[in-house]
């Protein structure tokens, strides 16, 4: 091979991992608040002291799901203002941000029109 067909894949590579880096950073956060909520549906409180000294009953799980909302709205605001070598990951990325919370909006809306008939 020749170096200029080295540096042309050692480039593709490159570009690709910009694609994928841009694509999974704004997408974390979101993840991560998902796998709190998660840990904490279920969880016995009194079983942690520490725990309990700083949130009583359910506000642990009342912070963790306004960390997923909070994350949620974020995701797209983070993946659009991404700079230029992840740009194109963070737009797709964006997009399927934007995607998920119009469906979660659906969700919830049907949920509450549900809750709301009487």
């Amino acid at each position: 091979m020749d170096d200029v067909e080295i540096e042309d894949v050692d480039s593709e590579n490159h570009r690709d991992m910009d694609f994928w880096k841009g694509f999974i950073i704004p997408a974390i956060f979101p993840f991560l608040s998902l796998i709190c909520v998660i840990l904490t549906i279920d969880m016995q409180i009194t079983d942690y002291p520490i725990l309990n000294k700083f949130f009583g009953g359910d506000d642990l799980l009342i912070f963790s799901l306004f960390s997923l909302l909070s994350s949620l709205i974020a995701w797209p605001i983070i993946g659009f203002n991404l700079a230029s070598p992840q740009d194109k990951g963070g737009r797709a990325s964006a997009k399927i941000g934007m995607t998920i919370g119009v469906f979660l909006m659906v969700w919830v809306l049907v949920l509450f029109s549900y809750t709301g008939a009487s």
